[in-house]
């Protein structure tokens, strides 16, 4: 499993989708962020993990009988998680971002729990700190402070922008944005099929590059490649 995930972390994001799409598990429209979670910190490359799952309030304090998930708790939690892990937490102020759990301390112990990075609507802190330590994030914006930060709620699906992330989905996420891969997916057979798809394209990509480019030759490409695409997932459902 982990030559896979080291596999799926050498592709952009794009052809991830662009090769799920193509099996039609799912509408083409969902699946993957929307341009309000940005990746922070693109020279890390992509990301790959398993989703632990949270939601955090910061702006105002805490009531007094307030039940709030304890920090070791958390911490627990992701360290008996899947691993490699990516910490997706909602947060629930609104507007989001007043405060924020994600800095160099949080990346520092999520980090020795295999925890690869995190994604929330929220925000974000100590960039550069965190950026040299390895730890991916994608989030709505940066925030200085922390404010009254606490988590009130882990193990429970959670909305980041548009895209609803359950614990366990595997995400897929570069400066494009994050992707999940359904479950009904063999990891090994996206690899392949990924594999199959950019050497389809790259076709297309070689012939521009060359001399002599003509319209009705990439018409022809275009369309050669759109027919091997379709038969990427039917060769292996047999249909």
């Amino acid at each position: 499993m982990d030559s896979i995930i080291a596999e799926l972390r050498k592709v952009r994001t794009p052809i991830v989708y662009d090769t799920i799409e193509r099996l039609g598990v799912r509408p083409r429209s969902e699946g993957y962020t929307d341009p309000n979670i940005r990746c922070i910190l693109p020279s890390l490359g992509a990301v790959v993990g398993y989703a632990c799952t949270g939601k955090i309030a910061a702006e105002i304090p805490p009531a007094e009988h307030e039940k709030n998930v304890a920090w070791e708790d958390v911490w627990r939690y992701a360290s008996q998680s899947r691993q490699p892990s990516v910490m997706v937490v909602q947060d629930m102020d609104q507007p989001p971002a007043k405060g924020c759990v994600w800095g160099d301390v949080a990346a520092s112990i999520f980090l020795r729990l295999g925890c690869v990075g995190a994604v929330t609507n929220g925000g974000v802190r100590d960039i550069r700190e965190v950026e040299a330590l390895g730890f991916h994030l994608f989030a709505s914006s940066t925030v200085v402070g922390h404010a009254y930060n606490r988590y009130i709620e882990i193990g429970t699906p959670v909305k980041i922008g548009s895209l609803v992330v359950n614990p366990g989905d595997l995400l897929h996420g570069d400066e494009h944005g994050i992707v999940i891969i359904p479950k009904e997916i063999p990891l090994d057979e996206l690899v392949s099929k990924i594999k199959e798809f950019l050497a389809s394209e790259k076709a297309i990509i070689d012939y521009c590059a060359q001399p002599g480019f003509k319209l009705d030759e990439v018409v022809r490409q275009m369309q050669a490649h759109e027919i091997r695409a379709s038969k990427l997932w039917a060769k292996s459902s047999g249909t």
